[in-house]
């Protein structure tokens, strides 16, 4: 089947392996720079993507993605399109041709002696002269339409101009393909969580990114993202994937729209028998999902010992009877209905409230426990109502 000419994937993939490969540097810049905290990283913004130290401009990076392999030759769009975005930039500051390193990354290669093999980043291999001199003939050309614009931008700096900007380009080739990137970002954070967990750990940090990278370029006070911001992440992250703790992927996961009319669930069956209203339903409903969408994420990624879940299932039941037994005191269960109404509210606000047991020791979130009780209830392993048993017994879990 052929592609439409409306399809978007390609573009879809630059932007995607641009924000990647900003994180990947972004990494690579927390051992680099002198004081994280003074780094910021942007995308978009100044250019593809830019770093600035204490408000100023110090490198500015343009990434060309190509999913299928290519040269890179002396009149590429790519490499002219390139260069007109720097010669704009010059033209409206200056400064930035004294203080600025500027980049071309592509994943297409260099022809031998082309304009990007003199502009590589090996000294033995640059030579800027012979770079500039070709760019010189070939911006006098009058035959290429896609470049005319580049061209004439090029042409409106100064000689000067022209040799200190070329003296500061580096093209890199055959830069690494989206999945490659993605390697080398996991070996950047090798160090910081174990390497059977590296594929989560990596998966959870570029959420974060992706994330933040989306806030930044829709928050147009926002210049970039501070690599001391990127260093708190990855420290947060860690101490989620210590031996007595679990990564946290639903805290601030809230659907807005949840359909509790149907009570063909059996934990919402449960609490309509102690007669809670559909505001408390519906926060049972989102905790119980929660708690289910994470201790299955945990499972998939291998976070979980081999029975480790069943045995906190098992906790929580014990604390159920726990409190039950404690509960069932202070109440007369034989005749009176109010009273294992109320019984029933007791035991489940006891439950909700206080008896939050986490599945290890450093887990902070409540909305495991909270909905893991709903996961008993639903399958009738515990109840609130005294008589849950007998006035569900229709039900076939």
């Amino acid at each position: 089947m052929e592609n439409s000419v409306f399809d978007a994937t390609s573009s879809m993939l630059g932007y995607i392996y641009q924000v990647r490969y900003a994180l990947l540097l972004a990494l690579k810049k927390i051992a680099d720079a002198n004081d994280p905290d003074d780094c910021f990283i942007s995308i978009e913004k100044l250019d593809d993507i830019a770093f600035e130290e204490k408000g100023n401009p110090v490198e500015l990076l343009q990434a060309k993605y190509h999913g299928s392999p290519g040269n890179l030759t002396d009149r590429s769009p790519d490499l002219w399109k390139t260069i007109r975005v720097w010669s704009e930039m010059i033209q409206k500051e200056s400064c930035l041709i004294e203080e600025a390193s500027f980049t071309l990354l592509t994943t297409e290669k260099a022809a031998p002696n082309s304009i990007a093999s003199y502009l590589g980043t090996e000294e033995k291999n640059r030579n800027v002269s012979e770079a500039l001199k070709n760019m010189r003939e070939i911006s006098k050309e009058k035959s290429s339409i896609a470049n005319k614009k580049a061209y004439v931008s090029f042409n409106l700096l100064s000689e000067n101009e022209q040799e200190i900007l070329l003296s500061s380009v580096y093209v890199i080739t055959k830069s690494p393909d989206i999945l490659t990137v993605e390697e080398k970002i996991k070996k950047q954070i090798r160090l910081s969580v174990s390497a059977s967990h590296i594929n989560a750990f990596t998966s959870r940090l570029e959420g974060i990114w992706f994330k933040k990278v989306i806030e930044v370029m829709q928050d147009t006070d926002q210049n970039g993202i501070n690599i001391g911001e990127l260093v708190d992440y990855i420290d947060d992250l860690r101490t989620q994937f210590l031996p007595g703790n679990l990564p946290a992927d639903f805290d601030e996961h809230n659907p807005d729209e949840i359909e509790i009319e149907d009570e063909s669930r059996v934990f919402m069956r449960q609490l309509s028998l102690i007669g809670l209203n559909s505001k408390a339903i519906r926060v049972a409903v989102i905790n119980y999902y929660k708690a289910y969408e994470q201790r299955s994420k945990w499972s998939r990624e291998g976070l979980v010992k081999p029975g480790e879940i069943q045995k906190y299932l098992n906790r929580l039941k014990d604390e159920w009877i726990n409190q039950s037994v404690l509960i069932e005191m202070d109440y007369d269960l034989e005749q009176d209905d109010n009273e294992k109404i109320k019984y029933g509210r007791e035991l489940y606000k006891e439950c909700q409230k206080n008896s939050i047991l986490p599945i290890r020791p450093g887990f902070k979130s409540a909305y495991v426990a909270r909905g893991t009780y709903h996961t008993l209830s639903d399958k009738m392993a515990i109840g609130w109502h005294p008589d849950f048993s007998s006035l569900l017994s229709n039900i076939n879990c």
